[in-house]
């Protein structure tokens, strides 16, 4: 079943959230475009504010809740304003389908694509497999955002669409990798995918003055928690075309920092790393163990070739912790980076695959 607890999140692009009763104006007068009408197959013949309003209070809350139906909001990332809708319906044990359409002013925009992405990883975290979609066979702009997205053409079939006529569809598949690898335990930790409910503790650690000196974020406000976090949850590995993988770091249940890691190319199996831990906890081994384990599991269930960590010159309780799980130094370089008011020198650690101390 769908987990809406994970709702809302985002990317650069776009936010995936709940629909609200305040996009009710935007969504019925998205639904009055010629090409909304003509693709989109809506179960009603016609929207209006009331309509929507009554559907938003009623079965698409109810579907929300029951997991089996999702009617969500493609929203703008700076101003959470209506942009679009994406729909999860037809849910079955292991599979679940899509539909979506943008609004007619935000088209253009690439949004059906960043909507579609965000909507993969919510499925995924969701427990599913894999993502179908139908669509009729003149809409040739979604069957190209279908394809980019990592979605298979399959068969073409006389069906019933959503809004009970019948039509020839095109029919898609997008198999899903699932979040079984999660989480990682150690000794002392679990390291877990993110969920909202971490955004305070992890506010409380970002929001430190000492914790930040020597990164690129400003110490985080409850606002910045929240969006950073909702950016995270759907960084849940590096399997099936997506790039980042973010974990708490948990001890005893509570939550003590946070490890990332990310492609940085697109063609290589080459990624970078990066990690917090809450002051209050460092001296203890800690960071190394959660480290070693993501390291681990980079070359061991990724099969990256390398992972590198680059660091402010100046942050030399990093700069030990790279070196205690098994990276070299590979280089210094000068006054590289203009951070916070000044240049800063950048260190560079590097491991290779059999590289990684294990203990």
């Amino acid at each position: 079943m769908l987990n809406s607890s994970l709702l809302p999140i985002r990317n650069d692009q776009v936010v995936l959230r709940a629909m609200r009763t305040d996009d009710a104006s935007a969504y019925a007068a998205g639904t009055d475009d010629a090409a909304v009408r003509e693709y989109g197959h809506l179960p009603e013949s016609e929207y209006t504010k009331d309509s929507v309003l009554a559907l938003v209070q009623g079965p698409i809350r109810e579907g929300l809740d029951r997991g089996d139906l999702a009617v969500l909001t493609i929203a703008d990332p700076s101003t959470d304003d209506f942009a679009g809708s994406l729909v999860l319906f037809g849910a079955t044990h292991t599979s679940i389908e899509v539909g979506f359409w943008i609004h007619p002013d935000r088209r253009g925009e690439h949004l059906s694509a960043a909507a579609l992405a965000l909507a993969t990883e919510f499925v995924r975290r969701s427990g599913f497999t894999s993502v179908t979609a139908r669509t009729v066979l003149a809409n040739v702009a979604s069957q190209q955002v279908l394809e980019r997205s990592g979605y298979v053409r399959g068969e073409q079939t006389r069906g019933t669409a959503p809004s009970g006529e019948s039509a020839v569809l095109l029919h898609y598949r997008r198999p899903v990798e699932t979040t079984s690898l999660f989480p990682l335990t150690t000794e002392r930790l679990r390291l877990r995918l993110h969920e909202h409910q971490d955004a305070q503790p992890l506010q409380r650690i970002y929001g430190r003055a000492d914790v930040t000196q020597f990164l690129l974020d400003e110490p985080w406000s409850e606002s910045d928690a929240v969006r950073y976090v909702s950016e995270r949850i759907v960084h849940a590995g590096l399997d099936d075309g997506d790039t980042k993988l973010a974990l708490v770091i948990e001890r005893d249940g509570a939550v003590i920092g946070d490890v990332a890691l990310w492609l940085t190319s697109p063609e290589y199996p080459v990624a970078e790393i990066g990690w917090v831990l809450d002051p209050e906890c460092q001296g203890q081994g800690l960071a190394s163990e959660a480290v070693r384990a993501v390291l681990m599991t980079a070359f061991t269930h990724y099969r990256l070739h390398r992972v590198a960590a680059q660091m402010d010159a100046r942050n030399g309780a990093s700069a030990k912790l790279a070196q205690r799980v098994g990276m070299k130094a590979e280089a210094h370089l000068r006054q590289n980076w203009w951070s916070k008011g000044e240049w800063t020198d950048t260190l560079i650690y590097g491991a290779l695959a059999g590289e990684v101390n294990e203990s």
